[in-house]
């Protein structure tokens, strides 16, 4: 038996040696000898082979450092072949690029590359090791490390990806362009090739052009700046003026090619305001150069605020201009480009045709990274006032902790339908469309969500690791009840239950969660943002998610609810009001507020568009959307408030 353990122990381990094999096992789209130095422009090269089955990200070998710019070229097939039949859907990386890309260890997020193409290059803003995988179907759902949520999809997959992977030691594009145009000659067939010549040759004419335009641009600063010493030609000079402005856009134009071929990052704050004094130095120089010293107008901008960083789509620009002679024309710039302004809803005239003063009121939108908002007004002896400030657009904040708890399958109690859908739902909500990491999220379903382990995930595991400044999120679905509690502070002699998978209709003391103890564990938990959700209700009225407990019938009072939310940051909402049913639908499969909660924070909530979903604009959506499904029977409830806005949820 021994004998038969290492021989099967030996078949295993050669297995996983050759699951990704170096060289020789499929043809390669570089022509390098391996007995020779690596080309200058490479750092390092590997070839190796990614076959389908594999399951997750896999090891390469390959060490990629800060602001490396590496490529990875891919040609084959693995057939997505569910239960061995390898007819419904091949991958392609022509049809759809699979491929998924991570530098570091498991807790790094995994890097899609990009479409369409059997190529990508890519500037690192991480150092590690490289590892690869792939997603066997369009949209596959991973975890934020690219490992697959259900590995058993990929166990039947045949084919393989021939992968070519280069880190070049330098980031000059037209060296690389050149590089791979002598490739393509040894390899004229190679798509790989041909995709990633396209790409850096595309970059090699933004760059030449680029330098064209700057040497221009230069020689016609000059010529204006000779002009400062002899008499003034309006004609020439207007000449010269279109031609810097027709050089700036130019230049403008290019650098959005290059942010959108994705070599160049977004410049420092150092770099914009360098760039920003350089352009009003110009200006100024241009007005000397016409007639006289006037006074230009004025500009006051009251928000946003110079620096601000956000995680919303848009910002609301407010901002007062005003001359005594009039205002002849108003300009919005958001890095270059002009924004579209609405008379109507931009910009209110508060006088005739050329008024003193305007106001400005614009929603502009941001793009990722650092934004800059500039504005310019001209009188009508045109002058030119001009203030920039930049809005910096963050990836959403990950410091969030949640608790998800949906049970079904209660072994004393009437069971429910829907809870775990919606409990999976929120979780779903907040891992993939909000991108919480899944190790910030504790899901327990059904036996999973004892009295015990509630406790223990609320009171100690989640006290123990948010902090003041982060923010909390529990959801429950399943059962409430009351029992009769003369001792209650409420008012009306009824003790409130969350019932936990365990719990015992006859003995609710000891085997569920009072209110009580759940305020108390709230206050416990540092966060001064904290919100629950309770999809659960306590009238014991049939039909609902509530338990009736033998006499007790009385009229519920909501007091246990500021109870709850009381404290600095916390905010409880819960699915109907404390005599109402919070009820399941067989059309919708989901518990009706869950339903509406999870719909509205996928967008439909977001009333201001600013790609920000509050609390108050969930509340205002599912009040709405919950009364119209009920025909009025059930009505969620909030209590609770925080400064400012709690922000729920964040749309891509």
């Amino acid at each position: 038996m021994k004998c038969l353990y290492y021989i099967f122990l030996c078949i295993v381990l050669a297995i996983s040696l050759i699951t990704i094999s170096i060289g020789c096992s499929s043809s390669s789209n570089i022509s390098i000898d391996s007995e020779k130095p690596l080309p200058r422009v490479m750092k390092t090269y590997k070839h190796l082979t990614l076959r389908g089955g594999q399951v997750g990200m896999q090891k390469t070998g390959v060490f990629i450092d800060i602001d490396d710019l590496y490529t990875i070229m891919a040609t084959g097939q693995i057939d997505f072949c569910p239960g061995g039949n390898c007819k419904l859907h091949d991958i392609r990386p022509e049809l759809g690029w699979p491929l998924i890309a991570r530098i570091g260890s498991r807790n790094q997020f995994f890097m899609p590359l990009p479409r369409e193409q059997n190529s990508a290059s890519v500037q690192s803003l991480l150092s590690g090791e490289l590892f690869i995988g792939y997603q066997n179907q369009t949209g596959e759902q991973t975890k934020l490390n690219g490992e697959p949520y259900y590995p058993e999809r990929y166990f039947d997959d045949a084919g393989s990806f021939s992968v070519d992977i280069i880190v070049w030691s330098t980031k000059d594009y037209i060296q690389i362009a050149d590089f791979l145009s002598n490739q393509i000659r040894k390899d004229p067939e190679s798509k790989a090739l041909r995709d990633s010549q396209a790409y850096f040759n595309e970059v090699k004419k933004v760059i030449l052009a680029e330098k064209k335009a700057a040497q221009e641009m230069e020689t016609t600063r000059q010529e204006i700046s000779l002009m400062q010493d002899k008499p003034i030609d309006r004609e020439q000079l207007q000449v010269l003026e279109q031609r810097l402005a027709k050089l700036t856009a130019t230049l403008a134009e290019l650098e959005k090619m290059k942010r959108e071929l994705g070599m160049e990052r977004q410049k420092s704050k150092q770099l914009s305001q360098q760039l920003a004094e350089k352009k009003q130095r110009e200006q100024q120089l241009l007005s000397k150069l016409s007639e006289g010293v006037k006074n230009p107008p004025v500009l006051l901008v009251v928000a946003p605020q110079h620096g601000i960083q956000t995680e919303a789509k848009s910002v609301q620009l407010s901002a007062v201009v005003q001359d005594e002679k009039g205002l002849q024309q108003l300009d919005i710039f958001v890095n270059n480009h002009k924004v579209n302004l609405s008379s109507e809803r931009g910009i209110r005239i508060a006088d005739s045709s050329y008024p003193r003063r305007l106001e400005i009121n614009q929603r502009i939108g941001l793009s990722k990274g650092a934004n800059i908002i500039e504005i310019q007004a001209t009188d009508t002896d045109g002058l030119l006032v001009e203030k920039s400030l930049t809005v910096h657009r963050i990836e959403r904040r990950r410091n969030l902790w949640a608790v998800v708890v949906g049970i079904d399958s209660y072994p004393n109690i009437r069971p429910l339908k829907y809870a775990v859908a919606d409990a999976r739902a929120f979780y779903n909500l907040l891992v993939m469309d909000n991108q919480v990491p899944a190790e910030n999220v504790f899901l327990l379903l059904n036996e999973q969500a004892t009295l015990q382990a509630l406790r223990s995930t609320l009171g100690t595991k989640v006290k123990n690791k948010a902090g003041a400044d982060d923010m909390v999120i529990i959801y429950f679905a399943g059962h409430g009840a009351t029992e009769r509690d003369m001792m209650s502070p409420d008012g009306d002699g009824l003790e409130k239950y969350l019932l936990p998978y365990d719990a015992d209709p006859n003995d609710l003391y000891a085997s569920a969660l009072p209110m009580r103890e759940i305020a108390y564990i709230f206050h416990r938990i540092r966060s001064e943002r904290l919100i629950f959700i309770a999809d659960a209700c306590y009238s014991g009225a049939s039909g609902g998610r509530t338990v009736s407990i033998s006499g007790v019938r009385a009229n519920i009072s909501d007091a246990f609810l500021e109870r709850i939310a009381g404290g600095k940051g916390k905010v409880i909402i819960t699915a109907s009001s404390a005599n109402e049913v919070s009820v399941e639908k067989d059309e919708l499969r989901h518990g009706v507020f869950t339903y509406y909660m999870v719909e509205g924070l996928r967008g439909k909530a977001d009333t201001d568009q600013d790609g920000l979903i509050t609390v108050d604009e969930a509340y205002r959506y599912v009040s709405d959307k919950v009364t119209q499904e009920t025909g009025q029977e059930q009505h969620p409830v909030k209590k609770g408030a925080v400064e400012g806005q709690m922000v729920l949820g964040v749309i891509q």
